[in-house]
């Protein structure tokens, strides 16, 4: 309440046989005064029964700021479905974006907000959460969101976080992002354009991001694109495009920070674009072929920040290097390409850790598998790449670490019968990676390190619980063979 005080002087006169007169006082005039106090905004509660009423109450939020509240109040066998962008910040939305300064919960009671699978639905993601912004999802699904395009517009299938996102007993299932595709070329001689990247089939983030109480990530798929055609021409031997490279099948953490606790991240997958290929004029013309795009994190790619997972399931995903035509180029009479590009690998069939610093604790990770991507193999060209950490790839400049966690029936493949490392976990040079009292058992690598590979360079700590419970892992060597289990150096520590 706004309110003024007036004051005003007064006086008096005590008269006493023993005290003199005393003086008077001066009369003062007062003015009122208006005294601002701080901005008190009331949180707003909205009630939601269809999509109008839902992007309707976002916006009036948004208008609103402070703390604002939407209950979804229509029946769980009628979702909420959305048909049309809305907006196109950060790429296509369905939602409008969750503004600066607006803290919003939205209760799902149960409900699902998905885009229409409709023929001629445009692709979009569901939801944009902006720098300041805040968005609380409970008890509500979230799917068949679709982030297509190249940067921003290729990120995020269902969540494009830069604020602070928690999502508490929610579920975001069946949502991609996927890069557009390479154009084709069109004059002799030239090459088409390369797919682009896509990050965070369901979530991408690089703010403040908390799942928790049961919260599944189901079902989501990062695709890179395929790389365009090219324009034959048997005098040039460069004519290739790549496919594009895909991130974080279920959560592409770039930076910020990321808490996931009593989480599930089950069933998704990166999976590189395909190469493209020049359509051949003559015989000595026919490998002129680009490289698949490579993949990272099958269910969670940490690329940076600071992340901490506990009591976590990452179960069932995937890494997947993209197809490979021909993939060395190599023409079997006239094209020898300088040196071969990158090859089509896959990093982290579950966790792939980048630059960033991961806390694992009491979690399982188990059933998921790097593979490098597969060619077309010819009497004269094998395309193909590698598989790499099965359950974890940990790369160069990353930080793990791991406690009381299972990490088993996890696998590095691919159709090298020399290139698959770390079917359990892989720690390339210049990681950090500490263990204490964890479990890796039952993993499979078809070259080195079924278990755990360390690579030359890396500094590993692991105790003595760890060494004895890393078991029935198989690479080449076998069965527990000789670098079934453990192959690399490390520091042996106490916990």
């Amino acid at each position: 309440m706004w309110f003024n005080q007036f004051y005003q002087g007064w006086r008096g006169r005590f008269r006493s046989s023993r005290h003199t007169k005393a003086p008077a006082s001066p009369r003062r005039s007062t003015r009122p005064i208006l005294e601002q106090l701080e901005d008190r905004m009331l949180p707003s509660n909205f009630l939601a029964a269809t999509v109008a009423d839902l992007i309707a109450d976002i916006n009036a939020a948004n208008k609103a700021h402070g703390s604002n509240t939407i209950t979804l109040t229509a029946p769980t066998t009628s979702p909420y479905v959305l048909t049309a962008v809305d907006n196109t910040t950060n790429g296509a939305n369905g939602l409008p974006v969750i503004g600066n300064n607006d803290t919003l919960t939205i209760v799902g009671n149960g409900d699902t907000i998905e885009r229409s699978t409709a023929s001629g639905t445009p692709a979009f993601r569901l939801v944009d959460v902006a720098c300041s912004g805040s968005l609380t999802l409970q008890n509500l699904t979230l799917q068949n969101g679709w982030a297509f395009g190249s940067g921003t517009s290729a990120e995020g299938g269902a969540i494009y976080n830069q604020g602070t996102l928690v999502l508490s007993g929610a579920t975001v299932q069946h949502n991609g992002a996927s890069g557009s595709s390479g154009a084709d070329a069109t004059v002799l001689g030239h090459v088409g354009d390369s797919g682009q990247d896509a990050a965070g089939g369901g979530i991408w983030s690089n703010g403040s991001l908390t799942l928790e109480n049961g919260t599944q990530i189901l079902s989501n798929l990062a695709l890179g694109g395929n790389g365009g055609l090219g324009f034959g021409d048997p005098s040039n031997c460069n004519r290739f495009a790549n496919g594009g490279n895909a991130s974080g099948g279920g959560v592409y953490v770039g930076g910020g920070t990321a808490n996931f606790s009593s989480t599930s991240l089950s069933n998704n997958g990166a999976v590189g674009g395909a190469a493209g290929y020049s359509p051949a004029s003559s015989f000595t013309d026919e490998f002129g072929e680009g490289n698949g795009g490579s993949a990272f994190g099958g269910a969670l790619d940490v690329a940076a920040g600071t992340v901490s997972l506990t009591g976590v399931l990452v179960n069932g995903n995937a890494a997947r290097g993209g197809f490979q035509w021909n993939g060395f180029q190599y023409s079997f009479i006239l094209c020898v390409p300088s040196k071969p590009p990158p090859l089509p690998n896959g990093y982290g069939g579950g966790i792939f850790v980048g630059s960033g610093a991961v806390t694992l604790s009491s979690g399982t990770v188990e059933n998921n598998a790097a593979i490098g991507g597969y060619g077309s193999f010819t009497p004269f060209v094998r395309g193909y790449g590698d598989g790499f950490g099965g359950g974890v790839y940990v790369a160069s400049g990353g930080t793990v670490t791991a406690s009381n966690d299972t990490v088993s029936s996890n696998s590095a493949d691919g159709p090298s019968s020399s290139g698959n490392y770390g079917g359990g976990i892989y720690i390339a040079s210049g990681a950090t990676v500490s263990f204490c009292n964890d479990t890796v058992q039952s993993n499979t690598a078809t070259y080195l390190g079924g278990g755990i590979y360390i690579e030359s360079g890396a500094t590993v700590y692991i105790d003595s619980f760890t060494v004895a419970h890393t078991i029935n892992n198989t690479d080449g060597s076998g069965l527990n063979g000789s670098t079934a289990n453990i192959d690399g150096t490390y520091f042996l520590q106490n916990c």
